[in-house]
């Protein structure tokens, strides 16, 4: 049995208690209609009827219509429908505004962040957040005669605090101020400012009194001291010792003593204390050095911890200090230089004994060679070759010199120069094409001084200097000669040649002809010209590009692709690195593999010409201490390390 409710529209008159109804028949549709609108709001009373006025064309058949006073809600908006919030501070309430009838309910979605309240009368949002957090919400408005909706933003942040920076020097001081929308003007991100009316102070440290500044303190406990970026003068951050006089700078515990002044100078407790002096050697005393890297070698004294050398040049004075009883003039800062005329140096000797700087010994006079004007190679050796096209050539390196110009000429003609801001450079700086195999060169070094090159009459003996032989030709070493692969990315590898400018792989399969360019030794069949043929034998070929043209290899190696060989997606991922140390090497080295493979690992070694020397296989953990090098000559070698698929090529040199 279903309930039927009936609804009765009509008018009430105001004159008297009597209320025309309009009959059901001619209210049908607007029946139903108001129907649903009941049916879809809380309460009905919340719709607003008109006042129904009488058919006037047939006021007899009771008939009337109803006219809604109802708006939809539109022009939604927020006080802030972007919102940026601090956590932990109250937020100025975020009011809502719409424009039409009174809102039946108001929704929001998701929910707040924490913290927040939402007001689903008024829709306004107030509270205090606590969580970062960011994101949109969106907010619905529905009344009787409909709805609208709104997406606002809020963002919660936790707040920075800034401190007051009234003096400008980036440090602050006071109560904090915080802000999660940016640093304000006149702020700082620390507390730290010790002096906030001077810009030149902002840190307090706890410092020794310094007077004199020679580092070490008066012997008093620390002061605390506001100061900028540097320590202030008579004050020292460290503890090094004690100043027994710290008015004078030239009297500390590192201080040298000085005889015969009634001081004691070095703070050992004796004045003018005499003990043993040094000096320089009969040899190192009275001459004038060949270099200035010449040493030079104090008397030796038994006990001492140390040696002081005092050299002064005028009105420069240099020390160095060292546990040895020699030095250089190299070591000197400020350093001494060359001149247009010889450069006589006092050199005297304090040694340390018991901790404690004694007197300096006889002063000797030393005297610096003039500025050289020229150099010249001094490895190789003249007249030569060169182990590899890219061997370093160097000269004789001089002190004061600002970078090295190599002349390269051949049979008188200019080749090019080289400028290098030291004293080496390779044939290979000239341009690979510029430089022929089994030729001979002559080298000239010239001279950049005081920011100047010298004159091209300044050039330096010339060195003849040969390049090595042409290399030999190469060939296919991975995968086998007469093997088969089931793979169209079967990578091939042929043997490296050391001056090598590229490489051409030739394929023939007895129809049809290709070739494949490339720098590396290496390629893969996928990368044949037109694409590899399955159920294919191919002829390889090497051919090694040298000064512009190819040498034609002289084997061919045989390559069958099976019918079933396939072109996978990829090749399989994989780690494989190798790597030798040391490199150069004297007696020998060592490999070490990455590899994420247990497969056995071969190893071959070739050299400069491409003839190969020896090969080894074995497990993954052998190769790792397996050490190599040891039986072979000085020179140039390639290292071919394979694994599976994988090959790696490292070069290696023996002094």
């Amino acid at each position: 049995m279903k309930l039927v409710k009936t609804y009765y529209f009509g008018r009430v008159n105001a004159h008297s208690s009597t209320m025309n109804f309009f009959s059901r028949t001619s209210l049908k549709s607007n029946f139903i209609f108001l129907f649903f609108q009941v049916c879809l709001i809380p309460s009905y009373s919340q719709i607003n009827l008109s006042k129904v006025n009488a058919d006037s064309t047939n006021p007899t058949n009771g008939n009337r219509s109803a006219t809604l006073a109802c708006v939809p809600p539109t022009s939604l908006n927020y006080t802030a429908n972007a919102a940026f919030y601090c956590t932990g501070i109250p937020i100025a309430a975020n009011l809502m505004s719409y424009s039409g009838s009174t809102a039946t309910s108001i929704v929001i979605g998701p929910d707040l962040p924490t913290g927040l309240s939402f007001n689903t009368t008024t829709g306004a949002i107030t509270g205090t957040p606590l969580d970062d957090v960011a994101g949109n919400y969106t907010i619905i408005v529905n009344n009787a005669c409909g709805f609208t909706s709104r997406t606002i933003y809020i963002a919660v942040s936790s707040g920075t605090n800034y401190y007051a920076d009234t003096d400008g020097d980036g440090y602050g001081t006071g109560t904090a101020t915080v802000s999660c929308s940016g640093q304000p003007a006149n702020t700082a991100t620390n507390d730290t400012d010790c002096a906030p009316t001077d810009p030149t102070k902002w840190r307090i440290s706890n410092l020794y009194i310094d007077q004199d500044g020679d580092r070490y303190s008066n012997g008093f406990p620390t002061v605390p001291t506001c100061y900028g970026t540097n320590i202030p003068t008579g004050y020292t951050a460290q503890y090094i010792g004690t100043d027994c006089l710290d008015t004078d700078i030239l009297v500390n515990p590192n201080a040298t003593e000085v005889p015969g002044n009634n001081i004691d100078d070095n703070c050992d407790g004796v004045i003018d204390e005499i003990t043993t002096t040094s000096y320089l050697l009969a040899s190192s005393c009275g001459i004038t050095v060949p270099s200035l890297s010449t040493t030079l070698f104090a008397q030796p004294i038994a006990g001492a911890q140390g040696y002081r050398f005092e050299v002064t040049n005028g009105s420069d004075i240099g020390v160095f200090e060292t546990n040895v009883n020699r030095f250089n003039l190299l070591n000197l800062t400020p350093g001494v230089t060359f001149s247009s005329t010889s450069i006589t140096n006092s050199v005297r000797v304090a040694v340390k004994v018991g901790g404690f700087w004694r007197p300096y010994g006889v002063a000797c006079i030393v005297n610096t060679p003039p500025v050289p004007n020229a150099t010249s190679i001094n490895s190789p050796t003249c007249g030569s070759f060169l182990r590899d096209i890219w061997d370093t050539i160097f000269c004789n390196q001089i002190p004061g010199a600002s970078a090295y110009r190599f002349r390269v000429r051949k049979a008188g003609v200019l080749i090019g120069t080289v400028d290098s801001p030291v004293n080496s450079f390779r044939m290979v700086d000239l341009g690979i094409n510029n430089i022929t195999f089994a030729t001979s060169y002559t080298v000239d070094v010239l001279l950049k001084l005081n920011g100047a090159w010298l004159p091209d009459t300044e050039y330096g003996n010339t060195c003849v200097i040969v390049t090595p032989p042409t290399p030999g030709v190469s060939r296919i070493s991975i995968p086998s000669c007469g093997s088969s692969t089931n793979s169209l990315w079967q990578s091939i590898f042929a043997v490296p040649i050391t001056g090598a400018q590229g490489y051409k792989f030739v394929f023939d399969n007895g129809v049809r002809h290709r070739e494949y360019i490339t720098a590396a030794s290496s390629m893969s069949i996928s990368n044949i010209p037109g694409g590899p043929m399955a159920g294919t034998t191919y002829s390889i070929r090497v051919d090694v590009l040298f000064n512009s043209s190819y040498v034609t290899g002289r084997e061919s190696c045989t390559l069958t692709i099976l019918p079933t060989a396939t072109r996978l997606a990829s090749e399989p991922l994989n780690i494989f690195e190798v790597k030798s140390s040391p490199n150069p090497f004297t007696n020998n080295f060592t490999l070490h593999v990455n590899t994420s493979s247990e497969d056995i690992i071969e190893v071959r070694v070739y050299d400069m010409f491409g003839r190969s020397i020896v090969t080894y296989k074995d497990t993954v953990y052998n190769i790792a201490n397996l050490e190599l090098g040891e039986s072979f000559s000085s020179g140039v070698y390639n290292l071919v390390v394979s694994q599976g698929e994988n090959t790696k090529t490292v070069k290696v040199i023996k002094r």
